[in-house]
Formats: structure tokens, C-alpha cells, sequence
């Protein structure tokens, strides 16, 4: 496994852990809740164990794009946010997508929420990343 920057892999992670809250805490809150069908109170009594398995999860995807970044030898946040569009629109996407295909919803809010919060994540934490090498 290639070397990583330890400190730009924590920077990015926890950026996108912060547009995870934003997209699903702030900005979408309502829309996403909605389309699942959760009420406001039921989201509430979750338990913060599932708050920890997200940051793990986003942690993960920030060091597969520092790994991607790394192999081809990407520099410059320009660069490294193109890539991670790339990889977005033929990894990331089409994995949203499943859901969107196979549940009998095919709720077209939950795939736009979900996929742009994963477009935006990825390119925000490979410029990040970018300028941490």
C-alpha cells in the first residue's frame, strides 16, 4: 500500500463527515427523511453507534481515493477533484443506482440526495487530499 498523508487523510475525512451532516442534518434533512418515511422523532432515538460506523465508512472512502490518487501519481486539487468526479460518475454512482433500480420506490429524491452527497464528498476530499501530498 502506497505511503499516505496521515494529517490530509484525517483533514478530508473529517470535511466529509462535515458535508455528510450538512446534506443529511441540514440541507436535506426533511426531504431525505421523508422520502424513507422516518419521522423526526424516530430519527431521534437512534443510537450514536451508527454516527460512529459513518465516520468509519468515510474514512474508508477517503483513503481509497488518497490510494487512486497516489497510484496515478495525481497532483494539484484540480486534478485530484477530476479523478474523483471520474470515479464518482463510474463507481460511485452506479452503486446509488442499484437502490434507485431494484427497490420497488424508485425514489428519484433519495438518488439525488444520497449520489450528491457522494459526488460532492469525493471531489471535496481529493482536492483536499491533493493538498496534503
Amino acid at each position: 500500500m502506497p505511503k499516505l498523508n496521515l494529517v490530509g487523510v484525517i483533514v478530508a475525512s473529517l470535511v466529509f463527515y462535515f458535508i455528510g451532516f450538512l446534506w443529511y442534518g441540514l440541507l436535506f434533512a426533511d426531504a431525505w427523511m421523508a422520502a424513507h418515511g422516518v419521522a423526526a422523532e424516530a430519527a431521534d432515538t437512534e443510537s450514536p453507534a451508527w454516527m460512529v460506523l459513518g465516520l468509519v465508512l468515510t474514512v474508508m472512502q477517503v483513503v481509497g481515493l488518497a490510494i487512486v490518487l497516489k497510484w496515478r501519481g495525481v497532483s494539484g486539487p484540480v486534478a485530484a477533484a477530476t479523478t474523483a468526479a471520474l470515479l464518482w460518475l463510474f463507481f460511485a454512482l452506479p452503486f446509488n443506482l442499484y437502490a434507485f433500480t431494484y427497490l420497488t420506490a424508485h425514489d428519484a429524491t433519495l438518488l439525488a440526495i444520497d449520489a450528491s452527497h457522494m459526488a460532492v464528498g469525493w471531489v471535496v476530499s481529493a482536492a483536499i487530499l491533493a493538498l496534503f501530498k
